[in-house]
């Protein structure tokens, strides 16, 4: 280790031995023992004996620390870490825990212990041992040891490099310059990464990289498709061995490694066989998958008379590879035989080149959120937080109102608030809704049984999922009916919604990023009939009931703003009808003054028909087929309460509160509401 390339080894201790060493000093009688616990308000300087520095709690060296005579060892333990400053006469640092910094020249041996960071931006002396992470963009005169669990990175220079843990190069933090030899050691491993914008690292070795069998890893690095490219892993003066096992992160390229020249190792880059949908871990994101075209497009090829060989291996185009699995890749290409102008076909849009260049559980990310599944569930969030105005309805006519005097007619006015959620098994990525809004009605009597109503309400909506939001702005209008023949209630119903949605997504993967806009209009309508028999017992009021509703959603086409990961979504229908049998209990309480207080419950069961699950048909706006997702299942069953109390302040007014919750296997949904009726 550490060998000049022309000259002959250099003797230098190994990690353990730089350890057992700074033990033992440590443990020497008479060794003089300074601890630094508080920050110093002067430089330190010590005598010429032997002295042991040791930093710690809140300690801190300002200025020149300086060691005097001796052996001088100082021993950094503070665990938020902080800035080596300068020093001299320090034969060792021995870093025991916390990030350290170094921009200065230090000419000292160092350790980096396992709890510990160093990164170096500065010039070091000595050898540097490394049991923690050691990131360097400086350099450093000595060699450098990697220890089994520890981490080596940076662009910076080092005499020597022997390495037994992992090693990370990439674009952003650069590949090392090793001045004489670099080794690693069996099991060791170099984490490589590339990125299509900024290109690859190379690793410089003025002696020879001794491969030993270790494990190269590819890894998935922010950026786009990184397409069909040759990049140089090390350029030395000689390669010895070849790297044991390859392991690739991408789920949809395919590295090879070759050795050809004996000074370099080489990484190929292709796109291989294996189909977007394979890395899917949901339906949409299969649907997704499936409807982009042409994934990795041939590249046009011609033939122009044959040239000179070039003095480096040239990048080869893609050719047809048999099925593989995603994780390995290790060949050794043909040089071409001659010269070829190839004539890229049309790429796939950024978000598709940022899919392609990732792995395999960032890729599945990736197709979820490109799949826009959220719009599927607009249709049942909207009817969700719809349902309020045809229970304000049911709360306004759903009391005996007397004929008389005051009884031939009456206004009311609601305030509600909604709120509920769709999946709630889905924890955040459940969709949530909540609404407001405000109701206006009068009905009056035409004759002894009937009366007729109409309404008007107004509401806002806000839609809330996993990196998706939308808003509603809503408008309702509505007429009802009640028949009341003695203990016989008949109540009817319909109401119609005008919505302006607006939708926002943010995507975002693998470097990618798009934030997207959708507006969009659509309308609903409902219909419901409800039968109730008063039964009359005693002082309460008893009521069984049967009802029937169909609620119907329909959304018109539109297409979203923003970048490549943008939609075009079709229109949309669904509709499903219900039915609830259950059950009102009403007790009056007259008070002074001709005030009747009246505490109300309502339970029931609620079961719903037809389809449950919402859908959306729609496609990428820059290309590909259209495709279908699917939204979280409604609950067929559910089960219904209801309290609520009126006060009647005098034979004209009544005011009312009241909160009413609807809760299923998965979903849920509750209203409160308020309520004002003036009889005339």
């Amino acid at each position: 280790m550490a060998q000049s390339v022309d000259g002959p080894p250099r003797p230098f201790e190994t990690t353990a031995e730089m350890q057992a060493r700074l033990k033992a000093f440590a443990a020497t009688p008479g060794i003089n023992i300074k601890r630094v616990t508080n920050a110093q308000e002067m430089p330190l300087s010590q005598d010429d004996g032997d002295d042991l520095v040791i930093v710690s709690r809140q300690g801190e060296l300002v200025g020149l620390t300086d060691g005097g005579g001796g052996a001088n060892v100082l021993q950094l333990e503070i665990a938020k870490g902080g800035e080596i400053g300068e020093l001299r006469n320090i034969q060792d640092v021995y870093l025991k825990r916390g990030e350290w910094s170094n921009d200065k020249d230090v000419d000292s041996r160092s350790l980096i212990d396992s709890n510990a960071k160093l990164i170096n931006t500065g010039r070091i002396g000595g050898a540097v041992h490394v049991l923690g992470e050691f990131a360097n963009q400086g350099s450093v005169a000595g060699p450098v040891f990697v220890g089994k669990k520890a981490r080596f990175s940076g662009s910076g220079t080092v005499d020597a490099l022997d390495v037994a843990g992992s090693m990370e190069v990439g674009p952003d933090m650069g590949a090392p310059s090793v001045v004489n030899d670099l080794r690693f050691s069996k099991g060791a491993t170099l984490v490589y990464g590339i990125d299509a914008k900024k290109g690859s690292a190379t690793i410089k070795v003025g002696g020879t990289a001794i491969l030993d069998n270790a494990i190269l890893k590819i890894a998935a690095v922010p950026g786009e498709y990184i397409d069909t490219s040759r990049h140089i892993v090390i350029d030395a003066d000689k390669v010895e061995g070849e790297f044991g096992k390859i392991v690739n992160d991408l789920a949809y390229m395919t590295a090879t490694v070759d050795y050809t020249t004996g000074k370099q190792v080489g990484l190929t880059y292709t796109r291989n066989n294996v189909p977007l949908e394979q890395a899917a871990t949901t339906d949409n994101g299969q649907a997704l998958a499936a409807s982009i075209l042409a994934p990795a497009p041939e590249p046009v090829i011609t033939a122009t008379a044959p040239q000179p060989p070039a003095t480096e291996p040239q990048p080869h185009p893609i050719t047809p590879k048999p099925a593989e699995p995603a994780k390995i890749a290790s060949a050794t290409p043909t040089p071409a035989s001659q010269a070829q102008t190839t004539q890229p076909g049309p790429k796939p849009n950024a978000a598709i080149n940022a899919l392609l260049g990732s792995n395999l559980v960032t890729a599945a990310n990736a197709l979820d959120q490109l799949s826009g599944h959220d719009t599927a569930d607009l249709g049942n969030a909207t009817l969700s937080s719809v349902a309020p105005i045809g229970t304000g309805v049911l709360a306004a006519i759903g009391q005996n109102t007397p004929q008389g005097a005051h009884g031939n007619g009456q206004v009311w006015v609601q305030a509600i608030g909604n709120s509920g959620r769709i999946g709630k098994h889905l924890d955040d990525y459940a969709l949530k809704h909540s609404t407001t809004g405000l109701l206006l009605g009068t009905d009056w009597a035409i004759n002894p049984t009937w009366r007729l109503g109409v309404i008007g309400a107004k509401s806002e909506t806000r839609l809330d999922g996993h990196r998706f939001e939308g808003r509603l702005d809503s408008w309702h209008v509505g007429a009802y009916a009640l028949r009341q023949d003695g203990p016989l209630a008949l109540r009817l119903g319909a109401v119609y919604g005008d919505h302006d949605g607006s939708a926002k997504r943010h995507v975002a993967f693998n470097g990618f990023s798009d934030r997207l806009k959708g507006r969009y209009d659509a309308n609903t309508q409902q219909v419901f009939g409800q039968v109730g028999y008063n039964l009359d017992v005693g002082h309460f009021d008893i009521e069984p009931y049967v009802q029937l509703g169909y609620q119907r959603y329909q959304r018109d086409r539109f297409t979203e703003k923003g970048g490549d990961a943008a939609l075009r979504f079709e229109s949309q229908t669904q509709d499903h009808s219900t039915s609830e049998l259950g059950l009102h209990l009403a007790r009056p309480f007259v008070l002074d003054q001709g005030a009747r207080l009246t505490p109300r419950l309502n339970v029931g069961w609620k079961h719903l028909y037809g389809d449950v699950r919402g859908s959306s048909r729609q496609r990428l706006v820059g290309g590909g087929k259209a495709y279908t997702v699917e939204g979280i299942e409604l609950d067929r069953d559910s089960w219904l309460l209801e309290a609520g109390l009126d006060l009647a302040v005098s034979p004209r007014h009544t005011l009312g509160v009241s909160y009413k919750g609807e809760t299923g296997q998965d979903n849920r949904n509750g209203t409160l509401m308020g309520q004002w009726r003036m009889m005339f």
